[in-house]
């Protein structure tokens, strides 16, 4: 035997004891052990040594050991626990410390060698963890967040000054005030209140006469009174849903680098403002929003309600890639976006911050984040229509019915015109049977499509189908201008040098830019086509792709109802001609650039339609033949082909040789078939759209190890949050559960009156606006890094009336206004301010500056130009223009129209109006609870040159002059009470008449729109 090393003896010595330790760890125990309980033994281990990194607040490496599931699956690198064999259990490896560098706890004192035993002989003998079991440790993390806690309504407090309170909301202030040392504000005047209630509750100024009423009205309910006033005008909706749209991320515009307008997402901003107007229960509110389109019965409002999901940007660059995991990549940032928006909303926690890990501070797990992210995995970008799905099935059995009966008809008009067809021919062979026709048979095309029952290509197999309504009838192809068209088979040979060959009868010579016949590639890039009226009036063009090889004919106007021949020759020299009823039409012309090549297989012909700037242009026209050439057909042949039809009857030359018997059956079909097309055209108009998004089924969701794509974990079920124990998170659904299904079940736990967060997170928004600062600070994080309630008992006081009071944001409105706290003025109070510089006691009323919006609308109230139409479209102050992108001037634009509030202003992402941005408009892409309110060099510069703000002063002093009939004192007196709403002092009356007479009284309104007094309510 080899003799050892001292090295050798060393290193075996100090391994020993490390070696025995394993060996006891990972070897069944030979002696007698107690039966090691899970709850006893394990749970408290867990909670005291691993939790606080391997629980709710943390999952360092994708472990948590607070729940059974988690816990059994393991974490980021695969199982940690193999129940029966120590021995391969990962966990026990680490917590043995053999190891050092990867030893858990990594600090502080290692497990004792009795936990160790417990824990190795847990696992060998199952690892059994009951179902109902969770940690003490989660829970005690889970309780320690105030927000997740059961909303309590306790009595409200005693006070010594009782004679203040006017409701329980001044109680739980003047609590609060009187344990601080602190003192209330007196009550504001009333001509100061009325202004506040009015911007409060519509952003708009009083009238001079609404304001002298109310100072003059000694009834102790006139204040009541009026705000149960304006609570019914249309106008709290639009100031109140403009509030909601700022948490919505309301836009007009998909964002990113394209940023191309959404014509139809305004219907979910008048939702909003009448639901606010209507007093829609806040509960149902929320529902509507998350499930409205399958929340039964189904209504039109209820789908337009869902916009909310899809109202964000969308990256449709990102959407198009051709890498799949790109695309996969930019979908993930889409959900994130959606969770954030309804986590945010309606329960003001930051559940998004959990997609990479679990949240940092808050008790949400990352699989909370993915079980939220699979409600909404079916939820897709996109327009869909703005009606219930029963009325829309209803409209298309109507519309099948009477194309039905539309089709018997023509079938039948054909018919009898065909007999007719037949025997005028059969007449003329038999007259003219020793010569030959004119025109023998025409040059032969590669395809010719006659219409004689289908749309089939009599030579070849470029065979046409019919779309969007398109329809054959009387040997002839019908298109209507509003969207049908034909699209043949792709082109079974290259082309380059063609004819473009077509007779057809125009009924509307008033239209413009559609195409009779067109190629184009199979993308739609290239085209040239043979079109009508796009650069002069009733005229012919050759159309192309950008016009670049297009120019005008210079021919002769067309008129209505003529059965005409057209040929457009593109020949191999690049010169390209025109020829109507086989002459020459107008001047022709030689190719700016040189003719695409069509490529066989890929491009096709179109009859009725053609591509121009991504969109698409329609011609109304009754085509009687087509045909395409594969080489440039010279002058004669175009001649030849022209006289070769030139003897088919014409339906006019038809109907002059029916019997009697025929001429009558054959007038009331077409009689017939008119009324029946009239009650088409009504019933398949396209439905209102809504920007709203698309519905599928998805596939089963994986959490993502740290939010990556590529690296999918287990599959998770929908849900809600672990940490909130009524409404339970759990909705007990399968991962592959019906779309409808899953936002169902999550609109039904948002709105459980036992939830702690959707009241609470309200009430606390509506005293925000109200306030000027929320109970808690942070309108959408109520989580540990949101700042605590300043009034927890009152918080939770108001979230219980409201829930008690069926949810009715109206009767919170009517409890925070009539409460002293909110009628206190604005003074100044060094002593409270030193105490409380932010006011967070309430200790007077925070004078507030006008958010942008407000400030561009009391101008036009004040200035009597405000347009108060209600709803509908939105106005556009700007110009567009398009190179891929989408692009935005601004616009001072003139009108009526665009002297609307300023709600129903386009809020697209890229279009920024100059005076509304430096007030510190948001931007509409951005979830925003809480607006800014900077003071910048800019927003004086626009006050002082913008052409609006000087355009409504112009107005205001037209209208103080009216009003005052020319005297130059009263008029200063009507631009005051206003734009100020009260009356000028008289030291200021002096100034303003020097300043009138030097400069005219546009000057002095101009100085009052400037003012910090116009721009501030107090």
């Amino acid at each position: 035997m080899r003799t050892m090393s001292a090295s050798h003896r060393w290193h075996l010595r100090s391994r020993v004891p490390q070696a025995v330790a394993l060996w006891f760890l990972l070897a069944p125990s030979v002696r007698a052990q107690s039966v090691v309980d899970f709850a006893r033994d394990i749970e408290p281990l867990f909670a005291q040594r691993c939790v606080k990194c391997h629980g709710p607040a943390r999952q360092k490496g994708g472990l948590r050991l607070d729940r059974k599931a988690a816990a059994l699956r393991g974490g980021d690198d695969g199982p940690v626990i193999v129940a029966g064999d120590r021995a391969k259990s990962v966990l026990i490896q680490r917590v043995s410390g053999v190891d050092p560098e990867k030893r858990m706890p990594p600090t502080g004192e290692p497990l004792d060698a009795e936990s160790l035993r417990q824990l190795g002989d847990w696992i060998d003998a199952g690892a059994a963890w009951p179902d109902e079991t969770a940690s003490g440790a989660a829970a005690a993390i889970e309780s320690d967040l105030w927000s997740l806690q059961p909303v309590r309504k306790v009595v409200p407090p005693a006070v010594a000054r009782a004679e203040w309170v006017r409701n329980p909301v001044d109680a739980f202030v003047l609590a609060k005030l009187e344990s601080a040392g602190l003192a209330p504000a007196p009550e504001a005047d009333r001509a100061t209140l009325i202004r506040r209630l009015y911007f409060d509750l519509l952003g708009l100024p009083p009238e001079p006469a609404e304001i002298d009423a109310f100072v003059a009205d000694p009834d102790p309910r006139a204040f009541e009174e009026r705000v149960d006033a304006l609570l019914e005008s249309p106008h709290y909706g639009e100031r109140w849903g403009r509030h909601w749209l700022d948490v919505a991320r309301f836009t007009e515009s998909q964002g990113f680098e394209y940023d191309r307008l959404r014509d139809h997402a305004w219907p979910y901003r008048d939702w909003v403002i009448a639901a606010f107007n209507d007093d829609l229960p806040y509960d149902r509110f929320m529902q509507l929003q998350i499930a409205g389109d399958v929340i039964e019965p189904v209504t039109a409002e209820g789908i337009v309600a869902t916009s909310l999901l899809v109202c964000g940007p969308f990256d449709e660059a990102g959407n198009a890639q051709a890498n799949v995991t790109q695309r996969q990549r930019t979908r993930e940032e889409e959900m994130e976006d959606l969770v954030s928006v309804v986590a945010q909303s309606f329960l003001a926690l930051t559940v998004n911050c959990a997609r990479c890990h679990a949240h940092k501070f808050d008790p949400i797990p990352q699989e909370d984040y993915y079980r939220m992210r699979s409600v909404f995995d079916g939820v897709r970008h996109g327009e869909r229509p703005r009606v219930a799905p029963r009325e829309e099935q209803a409209r298309a059995e109507q519309v099948a019915a009477e194309r039905d009966a539309i089709a018997a008809l023509e079938a039948e008009v054909a018919a009898i015109e065909a007999t007719v067809r037949d025997a005028i021919a059969a007449q003329r062979r038999a007259v003219e049977s020793s010569t030959a026709p004119r025109g023998a048979d025409g040059p032969a095309p590669f395809a010719r499509w006659e219409f004689e029952g289908d749309a089939t290509d009599a030579l070849g197999t470029l065979h046409g189908t019919l779309v969007d309504g398109a329809r054959i009838a009387g040997g002839r192809l019908l298109v209507d201008g509003r969207g049908a068209f034909l699209q043949t088979a792709a082109l079974s040979r290259d082309l380059i040098e063609k004819t473009l060959e077509v007779w057809l009868v125009l009924p509307d010579v008033e239209q413009g830019g559609g195409a009779a016949i067109s190629v184009e590639s199979g993308d739609g890039a290239t085209f040239d086509a043979l079109v009508f009226a796009e650069r002069e009036a009733r005229r012919w063009m050759a159309g192309s792709n950008g016009f670049r090889r297009t120019r005008e004919f210079g021919g002769a106007a067309e008129a209505p109802g003529a059965l005409v021949h057209l040929a457009l020759v593109y020949g191999a020299d690049q010169t390209i001609r025109c020829y109507r009823n086989g002459e020459p039409y107008g001047a022709a012309y030689a190719s700016p650039e040189p003719l695409p090549t069509y490529r066989a297989g890929a491009a096709h012909v179109l009859l009725g339609k053609r591509h121009a700037a991504g969109a698409n242009v329609f011609l109304a026209a009754e085509i009687e033949r087509a045909a395409l050439y594969d080489r440039a057909l010279d002058a004669a042949e175009v001649a030849a082909s022209f006289a070769a039809t030139g003897d088919v009857p014409t339906r006019a030359q038809v109907v002059a040789a029916m019997t009697p018997s025929q001429r009558r059956r054959h007038a009331e079909c077409i009689a017939q078939l008119e009324h029946e097309a009239t009650r088409l055209e009504a019933l398949a108009v396209a439905p209102p759209m809504v920007y709203a998004g698309r519905r599928e089924q998805p596939e089963p969701a994986h959490r993502l190890l740290r939010g990556d794509v590529t690296q999918r974990a287990e599959v998770v079920a929908p849900g809600g949050l672990s940490a909130i124990a009524e409404p339970a998170a759990d909705f007990a659904l399968a991962p592959d559960a019906p779309e409808a299904q899953r936002r169902l079940a999550l609109a039904k736990w948002l709105a459980d009156p036992r939830h702690p967060l959707p009241a609470r997170v309200m009430v606390n928004r509506l005293w925000h606006h109200h306030f000027g600062r929320g109970i808690v600070g942070t309108p959408s994080d109520f989580g540990v890094s949101g700042e605590r309630p300043s009034h927890p008992e009152l918080l939770d006081w108001l979230a219980a009336t409201f829930v008690e009071g069926g949810f009715s944001v109206k009767a919170m409105h009517r409890l925070l206004l009539n409460s002293a706290s909110w009628r206190q003025s604005s003074d100044a109070n060094d002593a409270a301010a030193r105490l409380d510089v932010e006011n967070r006691l309430v200790w007077r009323h925070e004078p507030r500056r006008l958010e942008a919006e407000a400030v561009r609308d009391a101008m036009l109230a004040a200035s009597g130009q405000l347009n108060r139409v209600l709803g509908g479209p939105s106005f556009r102050p700007f110009d567009t223009s398009s190179f891929g992108s989408t692009f935005y001037a601004p616009v001072d634009k003139l009108g009526p129209e665009f002297d609307r509030r300023t709600v129903y202003r386009m809020n697209v992402n890229s279009g920024k109006e100059p005076l509304l941005d430096v007030f510190d408009c948001p931007e509409p892409s951005v979830k925003t609870p809480a607006r800014r309110a900077t003071t910048t060099p800019l927003q004086a510069l626009s006050l002082m040159n913008g052409s609006f703000v000087e355009r409504q002063a112009a107005a205001l002093a037209a209208r103080a002059t009216l009003e005052s009939g020319g005297e130059t004192t009263a008029a200063i007196e009507q631009a005051y009470q206003r734009a100020l709403g009260r009356r000028a002092t008289p030291a200021e009356l002096d100034r303003a008449a020097v300043l009138a007479r030097d400069h005219g009284l546009v000057s002095v309104c101009w100085a009052l729109f400037n003012s910090s007094e116009f721009l501030h309510v107090r």
